[in-house]
């Protein structure tokens, strides 16, 4: 479409595009500021092979690569930069290894946004943000937890810390239930310490044998927990009830076949694979930390439980099994949240109006 003189040339900057709910929240976010008019890029640090990097070309979303080398990157993400007026920051990675050239963006609007709550209090994390605090104009973050974490971290006194929530895109979104006789928990998302989806797998030996058969555990997304992850079903013969799916793109596919969503994570910050799976009409379990509690109240549209209270979870697996009228009771509670207060076109207006400000 012709682009709208009046939008801002807005460059997405993220760490990669694997998988992952900042990236896919990116995507979401360009693909409907382009359908606005305004002149929308993103510039990847991660490999030009990456699982989302087809997914921004379907979008006919304009993707920055840099190559090897720390002059050859720095180089190549000036020259992307160089054409966008605002430079959005959604990690703080590529905010640290930008730091040396950041005065070259003083001429930019630079907006920084923590989509996570982890405080990054290591020495080189406090003077990468003490240095960036003269170069980013906005800071901004997807649950108040993650600002209180940060505040308490780094005294950013001269900014004012904003919290926009995630959004989801309902209008892409296509419902297709489909249908099985096990009951179906999914887990999304990498497969790292912090995420603690060997608890799921706790929970689930923890069933009576009546409940365990009747279970299928389906993971999607990869790293560098994914053999401790394999070795835990083998040693506990579940093979027939855990499959893992590695790297999904169509998220169609992932929670179209889901009865139920399990989030175990130790902190979170606003989970997209939550607000997605919420908008497919899942019932969620989550761990009672960061933003999981402004999206799942308790036996409302889920069951939230403290992290790594694994008997907990797994007496609220057996909840949900014996009660169909119910899960179908938090499936619609689900939606209806996610339709009333987490709409992507309400994230995309703030955003809009923090480059403006």
């Amino acid at each position: 479409m012709t682009k709208n003189s009046n939008c801002d040339a807005i460059i997405h900057v993220i760490s990669s595009l694997e998988v992952g709910g900042a990236e896919r929240f990116v995507i979401d976010l360009c693909q409907l500021q382009q359908a606005q008019g305004s002149n929308v890029a993103i510039l990847s640090f991660g490999n030009i092979a990456d699982p989302l990097v087809s997914e921004c070309n379907n979008a006919e979303i304009k993707v920055y690569h840099t190559r090897n080398g720390w002059f050859k990157k720095w180089t190549d993400a000036l020259l992307a930069i160089s054409a966008y007026k605002t430079i959005h920051f959604h990690s703080p990675y590529p905010l640290k290894f930008l730091l040396p050239v950041m005065p070259f963006f003083f001429l930019k609007r630079v907006i920084y946004t923590r989509h996570g709550a982890d405080p990054l209090t290591g020495r080189s994390w406090k003077y990468v943000h003490k240095m960036a605090s003269f170069f980013v104009d906005k800071i901004n973050f997807v649950s108040q937890e993650g600002a209180d974490v940060f505040s308490r971290s780094h005294r950013w006194k001269n900014k004012t810390k904003h919290v926009i929530d995630n959004g989801v895109n309902l209008a892409a979104i296509s419902v297709e239930r489909i249908e099985n006789s096990r009951f179906r928990i999914g887990s999304v998302g990498r497969m790292v310490a912090l995420k603690n989806q060997i608890s799921l797998l706790e929970a689930i030996v923890l069933l009576d044998d009546k409940y365990k058969t009747r279970v299928e555990i389906h993971f999607f997304g990869d790293g560098p927990c994914l053999s401790l992850l394999q070795a835990f079903v083998n040693d506990n013969s579940l093979q027939g009830q855990v499959v893992f799916h590695g790297m999904v793109n169509d998220r169609a596919e992932i929670y179209n076949c889901l009865d139920t969503l399990a989030v175990t994570s130790e902190t979170e910050g606003l989970s997209l694979a939550i607000m997605e799976a919420m908008a497919y009409y899942c019932p969620i379990l989550a761990s009672d930390v960061g933003g999981n509690s402004r999206l799942v109240k308790h036996e409302f549209n889920g069951y939230l439980f403290d992290y790594n209270d694994v008997k907990n979870l797994s007496e609220n697996i057996v909840s949900l099994m014996d009660d169909p009228e119910k899960c179908q009771f938090f499936a619609k509670n689900s939606r209806a949240t996610i339709e009333q207060q987490f709409s992507l076109a309400v994230s995309a207006k703030k955003y809009q109006q923090l480059y403006n400000s």
